[in-house]
């Protein structure tokens, strides 16, 4: 009885585990489509490595939120949609994970107008246990497919004109109708 019961107590705390990474990568996606940067250098230890991040950045993670935060001036919106998340536990405080996302990401060009970029890829992932929480020690991005072209944007249509529209920042619509703090983690 006791073997069971301990065997139990490891199905639970993998699973709350597995859970805590899952929140984690939603709330990478988050933090990059709101351009949330302390949120986003919240979520990686210390010493952590973005690895190569689909061949645009490779070195630290601290270096690739100063990178984001310099590139992304020209997003005018972004949307990160993970699609399935595999995790392997690797004992109580360490884990390595795939995950599949798709992205589109709305560009202001120089010369004026936008483009739409849209990708498959996958985040080749390790994380850490870290004062009691669950953060990227690791990630590298595979790039499996990706589009590019003019923006079919069109907010004058009848079924979206008066629409509320994501922003980056603060200004996005889930800062003011979505009260909770763990939403407004800026």
């Amino acid at each position: 009885m006791r073997k069971e019961i301990g065997q139990e107590e490891n199905g639970l705390q993998a699973l709350l585990a597995r859970e805590a990474i899952r929140e984690l990568v939603g709330s990478y996606s988050r933090g990059v489509d709101r351009q949330d940067f302390a949120l986003l250098r919240s979520l990686y230890t210390p010493e952590a490595i973005e690895d190569d991040h689909g061949g645009a950045y490779s070195g630290s993670a601290e270096g690739y939120v100063d990178w984001l935060e310099r590139v992304m001036v020209r997003v005018e919106n972004s949307a990160h949609l993970v699609h399935s998340h595999l995790i392997a536990l690797e004992g109580s405080e360490r884990a390595q994970g795939e995950v599949y996302v798709s992205g589109h990401s709305r560009l202001r060009l120089e010369e004026g107008g936008f483009e739409d970029l849209t990708h498959g890829m996958r985040y080749l992932d390790h994380y850490a246990k870290w004062n009691g929480r669950w953060l990227f020690a690791r990630r590298t991005v595979i790039v499996d497919w990706l589009t590019a072209g003019p923006t079919q944007w069109a907010p004058e249509r009848p079924d979206t004109r008066d629409a509320a529209f994501g922003r980056p920042g603060s200004a996005d619509p889930s800062y003011r109708v979505l009260g909770h703090p763990f939403f407004a983690r800026r």
